[in-house]
């Protein structure tokens, strides 16, 4: 008997441990998907920002292509802004998680 409770003890702590990595895992997933759908907004805003201003097909006047033109880069710029900051975030938690062994066999 003691052995099946020792048996279920080391099998409970493994599934929290298992728990655990599964919820940081779905929080950087869901940590992620945000940020994508972020810029992917910002760009599809952009676009559409774009679509609506030219409008139609005929020659649009120069302060309404320099509009236009502005609206957009603003728009990607903030997007390249996002993808930075999250490509940074990346290595910094791969740096992380890199010097974490090592620091266990010291």
């Amino acid at each position: 008997m003691s052995q099946n409770k020792e048996k279920r003890a080391e099998l409970e702590i493994q599934a929290a441990a298992i728990e655990e990595q599964l919820t940081e895992t779905v929080t950087e997933y869901k940590k992620i998907g945000n940020q994508m759908l972020i810029a992917g907004g910002i760009f599809a805003g952009g676009y559409l920002l774009y679509s609506m201003i030219s409008g139609s097909k005929k020659k649009g006047s120069f302060v309404g292509d320099a509009i236009k033109s502005y609206a957009l880069a603003l728009a990607l710029s903030y997007a390249k802004d996002l993808l930075v900051d999250y490509l940074a975030s990346l290595e910094q938690e791969t740096e992380t998680v890199v010097d974490e062994p090592s620091a266990e066999k010291a």
